[in-house]
């Protein structure tokens, strides 16, 4: 009963929030156009639209996200003339969780150790991006702090592989890669050349700055209940959290051994925009090694003390090490183009080649029986269909000539030579326990109403291993400055080893005013 009062408040409040936006202008330009600056401040909550009662300990309401952000970035013209052009981008973002403080309980399931780090940015995460953009004649350089696009396609990451992911708070699906993305510091640079194809060559250099994976807290909406994953649910932290903070620990920091290097061309051949690009780079995620079983142990060995005696959960985290951030390679490429015989639609492909990245091997694919490392080529690729349609009649009438909009996207990917125990970790890479290959679809159907002011969305994921995400989104625009959604991320999985967020169904709910 309770759940369906909040659920009906939640929809009349959207009701009443969309009747209410006003109108405005975005973008704001200073010092005679020298310096412009736009950015957003967003409210964001997903109310769960269950929660298992084993849970009940760590929950006083069904709110388990809240969260404020703002965020800014700012491009100044430092210098422009005939010669060259110097300008400045930066960006910055702060957050604040509210969750733990609108509901006491949720803090209970969240590792004191992360707590923190989960509430507020840490450090230099106050800053997305921050470079220096030079540009002379067919020569650009940009050096600072960066966010990289090499690919674009939906949902999963194909030939987009410089920037590591934050994903504590947002999944592909709910949010943009731009905002799960983290910054590297690099030195990045252009040559546009006069060659057939109009070739331009890219290249990059990122001098030691290793960020890894940063994957969903323990406790929090986007990671695992410590009902699951706690020894004694209550009296402390669950093996879901030891593992990840031991891998937190063991990561590198700032050094010259972790330094990367890419290189890329792109041209313009018989109407194909095309690319090809190479990788030299340290894993961002990490495979464990020898000493696996032992820290596992400790941990196992703390649990069952907790259970006998009632006492904290609370093991001494080891010196030794546990888990390696190996290097590897990789090549890819895009290739997209407009076929006009097909009804006019765009064709993207992306693909990648993966050379002798790291995997662990487990008795039986099982994560908790590790007992060895091995190296691995893998070989994946996306192929992205897009296209848009006019409906009789709803088209003109309704939507004010704006056609429907549709994106078909199919992904592969396989690991290379003997698979036997191979465990992949990512869940969000798709594959069964025990296959080496993984196929998953997507799709992203939107449609504009009402001058553009209402999109209404459709966008999901299907993997054959029974797994599903499933999201209609409706949103509002009135002018350039109100956004204000709603979405139902739905998740589902039949597969054991592969569930990913099943239990996470809610509603999204989001209020950003643009500037």
């Amino acid at each position: 009963m309770k759940k369906g009062i909040a659920t009906a408040g939640i929809l009349i409040g959207c009701v009443c929030f969309l009747l209410a936006a006003p109108s405005a202008q975005a973008t704001v330009f200073l010092m005679d156009g020298k310096l412009q600056v736009n950015g957003y401040f967003k409210e964001q909550a997903y109310l769960r639209l269950d929660i298992p009662k084993t849970e009940d300990h760590f929950h006083k309401s069904n709110f388990d996200f809240v969260r404020t952000s703002l965020f800014f970035e700012s491009l100044y013209k430092m210098h422009e003339s005939e010669d060259y052009t110097i300008n400045l981008f930066t960006g910055f973002r702060y957050y604040w969780m509210h969750d733990p403080h609108i509901d006491s309980q949720l803090k209970r399931g969240i590792p004191s150790c992360s707590y923190k780090e989960y509430t507020h940015p840490r450090g230099e995460d106050f800053i997305t991006e921050a470079y220096v953009h030079f540009i002379k004649g067919p020569f650009e350089l940009r050096a600072g702090k960066q966010i990289v696009v090499w690919g674009e396609t939906d949902i999963k990451r194909t030939a987009d592989v410089i920037n590591p992911l934050d994903v504590r708070y947002g999944s592909p699906g709910t949010e943009d890669w731009e905002t799960l993305k983290l910054g590297l510091w690099m030195l990045r640079g252009f040559y546009q050349t006069d060659l057939p194809g109009n070739l331009m060559f890219e290249m990059l250099v990122i001098p030691g700055d290793f960020k890894y994976t940063r994957v969903p807290i323990e406790g929090t909406h986007y990671g695992p209940s410590p009902a699951n994953t706690s020894f004694n649910p209550g009296k402390g932290f669950g093996i879901y959290e030891w593992v990840q903070e031991k891998a937190r620990r063991d990561a590198p920091g700032w050094g010259l051994r972790n330094t990367e290097v890419g290189f890329k061309i792109r041209g313009y051949t018989w109407d194909i925009d095309w690319s090809i690009f190479y990788f030299n780079t340290r894993n961002d995620s990490p495979t464990a090694n020898g000493n696996f079983s032992k820290f596992a142990n400790t941990y196992v060995f703390s649990g069952l003390k907790s259970i006998l005696t009632g006492s904290k959960i609370d093991p001494k985290f080891p010196g030794y090490k546990v888990f390696n951030y190996k290097r590897y390679e990789v090549i890819g490429g895009t290739a997209q183009t407009i076929i006009e015989k097909l009804h006019g639609s765009e064709w993207r492909f992306e693909w990648f080649y993966e050379m002798g990245n790291h995997f662990n091997k487990g008795t039986n694919n099982d994560s908790s029986e590790i007992y060895a490392e091995c190296e691995r080529d893998t070989v994946g690729g996306g192929l992205v269909y897009s296209d848009r349609f006019t409906i009789p009649w709803f088209t003109h009438s309704l939507a004010n000539d704006k056609k429907l909009s549709l994106s078909l996207s199919m992904f592969y990917e396989k690991v290379l030579g003997d698979f036997h125990d191979i465990i992949i970790y990512e869940s969000g890479r798709g594959h069964r326990p025990g296959d080496s290959h993984a196929t998953e679809f997507v799709w992203s159907i939107s449609q504009q109403l009402f001058q553009s002011q209402v999109m209404l969305m459709f966008t999901g994921s299907y993997n054959p291993i029974g797994k599903y995400f499933l999201c209609p989104i409706l949103s509002y625009a009135p002018g350039s400055h109100w956004r204000w959604e709603m979405a139902l991320p739905i998740y589902g999985s039949k597969a054991s080893g592969n569930k990913g967020l099943h239990d996470k169904d809610s509603i999204l709910f989001r209020i950003r005013y643009e500037f």
